[in-house]
Formats: structure tokens, sequence, C-alpha cells
């Protein structure tokens, strides 16, 4: 029986013996291949992107100038019409 624990321990080292060496190895193709850990990011801006983006942009702008018109149009004829209602009840008086 201890002949068998022996069997298995040197089968297990063999074995992880094999995959330290093979990730020693790729780790000395990675060096060798001259990899190294920079990396730069690159960003083109131009194109048709820039011309779709400047006219959403522009667009966005027409509408909020166009509602920021409507919302103050609706201002106006409130105010109209509450004046129009104070005149109508300074006219009729008391009268409900």
């Amino acid at each position: 029986m201890d002949l068998n624990n022996d069997d298995q321990f040197d089968r297990k080292y063999d074995l992880l013996k094999h995959e330290i060496d093979r990730a020693e190895d790729l780790r000395k193709s990675f060096q060798a291949a001259g990899n190294s850990s920079a990396s730069t990011i690159t960003v083109n801006a131009g194109g048709i992107g820039v011309y779709i983006a400047v006219t959403c942009c522009a667009v966005m702008l027409a509408v909020n100038v166009l509602l920021i018109a409507v919302i103050v149009d609706h201002s106006r004829k409130l105010d109209r019409l509450e004046d129009y209602v104070t005149a109508t009840y300074m006219i009729s008086g008391s009268k409900k």
C-alpha cells in the first residue's frame, strides 16, 4: 500500500512538473516575441460621424428654440385670458 501511494505521488509530481515546464516555455516564447504591456487607443474623429453629430445638435437646438417660443406664446395667451376674465368681472360687477 505504501508503494501505491508513492506511485501516485510520483505521477502527480511528474504531471505538475510538466505543467510548470509548459508555463515556463510559454512565458519564454512571449518574452522572445517582444510583447510589451503598452497599449494605445486611437480616436479618429472625422468624416460622416462628425456631420451626423453636428446635424443632430442643430436639430436639437432648433427644436428647443421652437419649444421656447411656444411656451412664451402660451404664457402670453394665459395673461390675456386672465385680463379678459378680470375685465368681465369688473363690467358685470357682483353678478354671478
